[in-house]
């Protein structure tokens, strides 16, 4: 678990990093901070229209890599990580914890197939990691 907020020139680097070792990646609406779902979605759906075509599934959850809900559920939106959806990581955030509502979803995740090499937990401050992942981004910024 890490707690340090990944920004800027470091952030679009670890975006570039996992685009190189993932193949999707995913993001979070959660419904108990909803106050009208349907706006909501609608607003999320109008963030994403350039990466629309690259949206894999979006599936109700209750329990993601970062976070299990007592009570009520999410949205869980996969899209196939790529040249559109690097592009668009980068361009809405420039830090890893700036995924945050109202403005973005939350809880980044990135997968290469089933295994989640990154899961962020933004409005909590931290972050999990696959270490070659980590190990990396520290060779790079040194």
């Amino acid at each position: 678990m890490i707690t340090e907020n990944v920004k800027g020139k470091q952030y679009k680097q670890l975006i570039e990093l996992l685009a190189r070792s993932c193949n999707r990646v995913a993001f979070v609406e959660n419904r108990q901070l909803m106050e009208n779902e349907e706006s909501r979605l609608a607003y999320v759906d109008q963030l994403i229209t350039d990466i629309n075509d690259q949206l894999i599934e979006r599936k109700i959850q209750r329990k993601w890599e970062t976070t299990a809900l007592g009570h009520g559920t999410a949205y869980v939106y996969y899209f196939r990580l790529n040249n559109a959806t690097t592009q668009f990581l980068k361009e809405c955030s420039d830090s890893l914890f700036g995924w945050m509502p109202p403005e973005l979803p939350e809880d980044l995740m990135f997968y290469q197939d089933d295994q989640c090499l990154l899961a962020a937990c933004s409005h909590e401050g931290f972050f999990l990691v696959d270490e070659s992942i980590w190990n990396t981004l520290h060779q790079i910024r040194n």
